[in-house]
């Protein structure tokens, strides 16, 4: 056999790009489903994401083809922080004039009023002072981000900031449903989610317009001589071009002949490993709460994802789900961690009684965040242009290490695919394409 495109890994990205090349591409995914990390898992009859996800792009076109594949419901973003023991609208550092505290309040006020915008700071964590003033940082921002990446944050770059960090209070902001540029999400921001079903549905719709999908088939080796891979199974098939959507090291494993130098820079990209608790309670939870922002160090997890609001058929079902997303544990994280959990949903109100808790479950996502490190971009162009000399492009979230969301991932897979189409150099703007 000999396929004109191979790509590897039926995620939002793989998806995209097998949407774009059609009849060209032959799909190959390890599991036995579509949806990569935005996969959804069903618990006595509780829908829970891989994550917490939502529907929310910069790009018109990725809007469409997703809301013209199936059914999607469309609401108000219900964020909210739970820090120093009270409720505060997300993000923290709009909404600090609610805070029940007076010397805070006044605090992360005169903090704000006296910040600059950050931009030359050196690191992440000289960002977050000189972006909100001591106050905020130290209240919401350092503990928050520490408990997402690692206590380290210098370790971190700025390139991410613009996308996904608000701004101050007083700064007017807007999360932009064109152009192509992701901008932060606000109080205000709609989110949309399937009708029916969890969020891996949209690419179980997608993927009815896949050509030619291959479930269950893992490579296991690329050689980019004689332009061949070979599965699991033994099976070995010939290609042009490949597109991969895997993991950059899983990717380079298979490939006997990359660089050593290029390996080695590639194993030191840091993951944050993500635990995922899940809480199937039995009735509907007591709040219309879609996601909590914790800082606090006494509840495990920085975010807490409410998924029966995510839909009004989600909202009627019998049994609803919480799940906590706990970054930085291993894979053998113990029951403990689920029973604090308990605890703190219980202790904060998210849980009526512990009678309503009907099953727990803990899922390990060993790639659950990729790191925005300083050295990310040199370490990534250095690999992705070896690749690319032997025509083998990479797109997606931990291809490429890029902190992006689905519909990024998906309109970079489309993006991909029509560039190998057409033979158009890569990188041009989903928007123009």
């Amino acid at each position: 056999m000999i396929a004109p495109v191979v790509i590897l890994g039926a995620g939002p990205a793989g998806i995209g790009a097998a949407l774009a090349l059609g009849v060209d591409a032959t799909v190959l995914e390890r599991s036995g489903e579509v949806a990569g990390l935005s996969r959804t898992i069903v618990l006595d009859g509780a829908v829970f994401d891989l994550g917490g996800h939502s529907f929310h792009t910069p790009h018109g076109p990725i809007r469409d083809l997703v809301f013209n594949a199936l059914e999607m419901e469309e609401q108000r973003r219900e964020a909210w922080c739970w820090t120093h023991d009270e409720w505060i609208a997300y993000p923290f550092q709009k909404h600090v004039s609610d805070l029940a505290d007076p010397v805070l309040r006044a605090a992360c006020l005169a903090g704000m009023a006296a910040a600059g915008d950050g931009l030359d700071a050196p690191h992440f964590d000289a960002f977050i002072d000189q972006r909100f003033g001591r106050a905020v940082a130290d209240a919401f921002m350092r503990p928050y981000n520490q408990k997402l990446w690692g206590r380290e944050l210098c370790r971190l770059a700025l390139d991410w900031t613009g996308e996904r960090v608000a701004g101050p209070l007083g700064q007017s902001e807007e999360f932009l449903e064109h152009g192509g540029s992701r901008t932060p999400l606000q109080a205000e921001t709609k989110v949309a989610y399937p009708a029916r079903g969890g969020f891996g549905g949209i690419f179980q719709a997608l993927a009815q317009g896949v050509h030619d999908l291959r479930l269950g088939t893992e490579v296991v080796g690329i050689d980019t001589r004689q332009r061949t891979l070979t599965t699991r199974s033994g099976r070995i098939v010939g290609w042009r071009s490949i597109v991969s959507t895997l993991s950059l090291p899983a990717l380079l494993a298979t490939i006997p002949d990359v660089p050593l130098e290029i390996v080695e820079n590639v194993a030191l990209l840091e993951t944050v490993p993500v635990n995922l608790v899940m809480v199937v309670l039995e009735g509907r939870g007591p709040t219309d709460r879609q996601r909590v922002y914790c800082p606090d160090p006494d509840m495990p997890g920085h975010k807490i994802v409410l998924n029966h609001t995510s839909s009004d058929w989600l909202r009627n079902q019998p049994r609803h789900g919480i799940e906590v997303e706990v970054s930085g544990h291993a894979a053998n994280a113990s029951a403990h961690l689920v029973a604090a959990v308990i605890e703190n949903l219980l202790r904060i109100g998210l849980i009526g009684a512990p009678s309503d808790v009907r099953r727990t479950e803990l899922v390990h996502l060993p790639y659950g965040y990729p790191a925005p490190t300083h050295s990310r971009g040199r370490i990534i162009g250095e690999a992705r242009s070896w690749l690319a000399e032997h025509d083998i492009h990479i797109c997606g979230r931990f291809a490429e290490w890029a902190y992006i969301n689905a519909d990024e991932a998906l309109a970079r897979g489309l993006a991909t695919g029509r560039a190998l189409a057409s033979d158009q150099p890569q990188g041009q703007s989903l928007e123009h394409l």
